[in-house]
């Protein structure tokens, strides 16, 4: 049985991100930020996660 690896593209080029937890993206060079609750890849100007809908600020406080 083989493992599948969930795929994970950059928020501003839509390029496949292959190195998980990267702060740049290898294909754009841009600073990616990523949810502290799914570690989804996220643009910065987003306050709420499309992915799993947290309140951006609020999980980082928490993660203090």
């Amino acid at each position: 049985m083989t493992e599948q690896k969930e795929l994970r593209y950059c928020p501003y080029c839509d390029m496949e991100i292959t190195e998980a937890n990267l702060p740049l993206c290898q294909a754009c060079g841009i600073e990616i930020f990523y949810c502290p609750r799914c570690r989804e890849p996220l643009p910065r100007d987003k306050r709420v996660c499309p992915s799993c809908g947290a309140d951006i600020r609020e999980e980082a406080a928490k993660g203090r």
